[in-house]
């Protein structure tokens, strides 16, 4: 299940990536108001179910951004 999961990251961190770029312009004051908002947020839902019954920590976009940040 868990070579399942990884085969997300990639897309993850492509629709992460761009998600970033939007909401670093500034030009948004909700993350839903980002265009690429709604793939991300489901691509995340998608591998949460498998997190979830995998007992792993569930991923959020806050919790994506403040860990990106912490590296940049």
């Amino acid at each position: 299940m868990d070579h399942l999961i990884e085969q997300f990251d990639a897309f993850i961190e492509f629709d992460l990536s761009c998600f970033k770029e939007e909401w670093d312009s500034k030009k948004y004051k909700k993350f839903n108001e980002c265009p690429s908002f709604i793939t991300l947020s489901t691509t995340i839902k998608s591998v949460n179910i498998l997190r979830k019954y995998m007992k792993w920590e569930l991923l959020t976009i806050k919790n994506m951004l403040l860990e990106k940040n912490k590296f940049n």
